[in-house]
């Protein structure tokens, strides 16, 4: 489902087909994480463009108090390597604040 919002929006925007593939694989992943640790939460997603064919994906969670971590990707370990890839795919645009009501939101920018 969130891949083809991601799909929708590089539709209407013109974003090249590998702009969004990487979209897809990077609001996969944060969805992914959120869903793991809060389940049967509401979880937020949304996908936009703040400029020229550059794409911005987030989403929120509820829980204000456990902030993302990146950690260095231990090449035996099975998980906890997602924003370490994310952050290397994005050249860093990656982050999180917390939301001004309750929760926090997890974004990353891709593109060129």
């Amino acid at each position: 489902m969130v891949r083809n919002l991601v799909d929708q929006a590089a539709e209407s925007w013109g974003l090249s087909s590998d702009v969004r593939h990487l979209g897809r694989l990077i609001l996969t992943e944060l969805t992914t994480n959120a869903c793991r640790l809060y389940p049967g939460k509401v979880i937020h997603t949304w996908v936009a463009t703040p400029r020229h064919r550059v794409g911005e994906v987030g989403v929120w969670d509820p829980d204000s108090a456990n902030l993302p971590r990146i950690v260095d990707a231990d090449e035996a370990a099975e998980t906890g390597r997602g924003l370490f890839l994310i952050n290397e795919l994005t050249g860093g645009r990656l982050g999180w604040y917390p939301s001004p009501r309750a929760g926090k939101v997890v974004w990353a920018r891709f593109g060129p």
